[in-house]
């Protein structure tokens, strides 16, 4: 199972640097019929992050790309985000999808490295897409 991270959507939708964009659309492909998790925060960080950036995204958006998606609730979560934030203390959305991770047992893909050390420290098998892009596709053809 899988956790993805705010930032390869973001990656995904409006990197211009093509390089960095298609390692996102590679994953996003690559992950069709897998069971995905998310913290539903994602939903909110998404929308905030593209807005930050000048960019028009609306929550229904963000629903649509992330319809196949298992969104975790913040009930679900929060006590081992909170574990979390004791132990690596990430940022605390971090911690939400470091979670996700956990509970679920899955795999977490990210494009932010600070993200995935913190997910690693804490047990998660975690890839930072940039640097381990094809580490993370082998990993997640073994799914």
């Amino acid at each position: 199972m899988i956790v993805i991270d705010t930032s390869v959507f973001i990656d995904y939708v409006f990197e211009e640097d093509a390089t960095r964009k298609g390692m996102a659309k590679e994953i996003l492909k690559l992950v069709k019929g897998l069971k995905v998790f998310a913290p539903r925060i994602l939903l909110i960080e998404f929308v905030a992050v593209a807005r930050r950036l000048g960019l028009a995204i609306s929550k229904l958006d963000v629903i649509r790309l992330t319809a196949d998606f298992v969104l975790l609730s913040e009930d679900v979560i929060f006590d081992e985000a909170l574990k979390i934030a004791e132990t690596v203390h990430p940022r605390a959305t971090d911690a939400y999808f470091i979670a996700t991770a956990k509970l679920t047992n899955s795999i977490l893909i990210t494009n932010d490295r600070i993200m995935a050390n913190n997910a690693k420290k804490y047990g998660i098998g975690a890839y930072y897409l940039i640097e381990e892009f094809d580490k993370a596709v082998n990993r997640i053809k073994e799914l």
